[in-house]
């Protein structure tokens, strides 16, 4: 069984990973995946171009417009809205990611 730290926590969301094997769970919306750490580090990097690229001025902010890929066979379909929750959390958990490997924190 895995001994699980938070990473990120949100209404929307959350991103978990264990201690020991260094799993990663992310839970948004009405989806749990569990993603590798480069999983997460490509899709912090597809969001943030999303939101940086996209004209929100566009659509409804609570449209689905922006697809974006997991792996292969694994696709989030998001609203405006949507995204930057995802990225708030994304952002969150890679910023603490990044101080638990500077700490070398397990």
């Amino acid at each position: 069984m895995c001994d699980t730290q938070t990473l990120a926590f949100s209404a929307e969301g959350y991103i978990v990973r264990c201690t020991d094997c260094k799993r990663m769970q992310m839970a948004f919306g009405a989806v749990a995946i569990m993603v590798k750490l480069e999983q997460l580090q490509q899709l912090k990097e597809r969001a943030s171009l999303e939101l940086f690229y996209r004209d929100i001025c566009i659509a409804d902010p609570d449209t689905k417009i922006v697809s974006l890929p997991i792996n292969n066979t694994t696709m989030l379909c998001l609203s405006t809205n949507e995204l930057k929750a995802l990225n708030n959390l994304l952002d969150q958990a890679t910023a603490l990611l990044e101080v638990y490997e500077m700490l070398e924190i397990d």
